[in-house]
C-alpha cells in the first residue's frame, strides 16, 4: 500500500514513487518528506493491476454529516470499481498467458522459433474475451452510471447546503 503524501516522493519496496498534488499539480519535491496538511483531495501512482489512480480524500476540519457522507460513499464508489477491475484485468492478464501459450508453436531450433504472436493472432484472443465478457462490461457500466448519477446528486446537496450555510452566516 502506498502512502500518499503531498507533492512529494515516498520509497516503497526500493522504488521511488512519485505524488503528485491534484489540484496544484505540483510534484517538486526530490526528498522524502512528512506529509503535510492539504485542503484538497490526493492523488496516486497507478495501480499496478487495476490501471487505477488511488485517491485520498480531504476531510475538513469541521466537517457536516452530509459532506462526510458524500466523501464515505465516493470511497465506497472507488473501492468498488477498484475491486472490479483488479478482478477484470487479473482474468484478462490469466487468459492472455493461457492463449499465448496454447497458440505458440514450439521452438523447433534455439534461435529460429517463435516467440510472440502477431497482432492479428492476438487480436482473435481480444475478440473472443470481449466477446465472453460483453454482458459483464454492459452490467458494470450500468451500476457505473447509476453510482455517478447518485455522487453527482449527492455532489448539488453537499453544494446547496453550503451556500445556505454561507447565507445564514452572511445574514448575521
Amino acid at each position: 500500500m502506498i502512502t500518499l503524501m503531498r507533492c512529494c516522493y515516498k520509497k516503497t519496496a526500493e522504488v521511488k514513487v512519485k505524488i503528485f498534488c491534484e489540484r496544484c499539480g505540483t510534484s517538486n519535491s526530490s526528498k522524502l518528506e512528512p506529509p503535510k496538511p492539504t485542503t484538497h483531495d490526493m492523488i496516486g501512482p497507478p495501480d499496478p493491476i487495476s490501471n487505477l489512480r488511488p485517491v485520498a480524500y480531504h476531510v475538513p476540519r469541521n466537517e457536516h454529516e452530509i459532506e462526510k457522507e458524500f466523501r464515505v460513499r465516493r470511497e465506497e464508489v472507488q473501492k468498488w470499481n477498484e475491486t472490479f477491475w483488479t478482478k477484470h484485468n487479473k482474468s484478462f492478464i490469466k487468459e492472455r498467458k493461457e492463449f499465448i501459450a496454447a497458440n505458440l508453436p514450439p521452438n523447433e531450433s534455439a534461435g529460429t522459433g517463435k516467440q510472440t504472436l502477431t497482432a492479428d493472432e492476438m487480436s482473435v484472443f481480444y475478440k473472443t474475451f470481449l466477446d465472453k465478457n460483453w454482458k459483464v462490461h454492459v452490467q458494470y457500466n450500468a451500476e457505473w452510471y447509476w453510482k455517478n448519477i447518485g455522487l453527482v446528486i449527492f455532489a448539488l446537496r453537499v453544494k446547496i447546503f453550503k451556500i445556505k450555510q454561507r447565507l445564514m452566516s452572511d445574514s448575521q
